[in-house]
């Protein structure tokens, strides 16, 4: 018998990434894009199978590889959570290789008088691909829906005064109340770079305070002429805020380029 590692790894890789998957959403739990590295980690260890090494093929090696799988995808490592998930996921598993052998039994000869023998198994790339197009199904569901997360909190946001207009996108972010202590006016954080044609004179800038886990500082900010923002679908609205400059970028994908606190809106 022939065995093509490549396609081997390739088969297994998909495989471990369905279970992965259908196990941390029937547990409802977060997954990262770590979880393709748990499933090449999980491909990996199939090379034991051509070892002749016991301890690397015993039952709790098997195990502690599975709870690693698990611990990269979901990146918590809360041990009776892991532990849950090991469960399940092994559960999983048999019944993946129960419908496995059903179908196997399909294309081959079984009778309880003789060994039974797999010589045949036309539909085993079948059912590879029908694990192939859900892991695809759920990445676009998956990416769909932070899209749609995403948009429902992207602001247009217009900044302008006797020299300049600038336009930007801005993300509300719920959990930000910046304001300024003596105006109480909210704040909206936007990348310095936008921000390099205002000339803001020294005695006109604010400084406010902010706190965050394991940081606090002040942020140098001013206020200008005319700002205004709009959702989606809806009309243009101006608000009185301080400009706060931020030297760190607030997207990676530049999606949006300020962030809006709540008091804003």
């Amino acid at each position: 018998m022939v065995i093509y590692i490549d396609i081997l790894l390739i088969e297994n890789f998909i495989i471990n990434l369905f279970l992965l998957l259908i196990t941390l959403k029937a547990l409802r739990y977060k997954y990262y894009k770590t979880v393709y590295i748990a499933s090449i980690v999980g491909s990996l260890y199939t090379l034991v199978l051509f070892m002749d090494n016991k301890i690397l093929a015993s039952l709790p090696f098997k195990i502690i590889v599975v709870l690693l799988m698990v611990m990269i995808s979901t990146k918590n490592y809360k041990l009776l959570k892991n532990i849950k998930s090991t469960i399940a996921f092994i559960i999983m598993s048999f019944t993946l290789c129960g419908f496995s052998f059903a179908f196997s039994m399909i294309d081959n000869y079984y009778s309880i008088f003789s060994d039974f023998t797999i010589n045949d198994y036309s539909i085993k790339y079948l059912l590879i691909s029908i694990m192939g197009l859900y892991v695809v199904i759920v990445r676009v569901i998956d990416y769909l829906r932070d899209r749609a997360l995403i948009n429902n909190f992207i602001y247009d946001i217009e900044i302008s005064n006797e020299k300049n207009t600038l336009f930007i996108k801005g993300l509300l972010d719920t959990g930000n109340a910046l304001r300024e202590p003596v105006t109480n006016l909210p704040c909206i954080i936007i990348e310095s770079t936008f921000l390099e044609n205002f000339n803001i004179k020294s005695n006109e800038e604010f400084s406010i305070p902010y706190r965050t886990i394991g940081e606090d500082g002040n942020l140098k900010g001013f206020k200008t002429n005319t700002v205004r923002i709009r959702g989606e679908d809806e009309e243009w609205k101006v608000v009185e805020v301080i400009l706060c400059k931020c030297k760190n970028k607030l997207s990676k994908e530049n999606e949006f380029n300020a962030l809006l606190s709540r008091g804003v809106i």
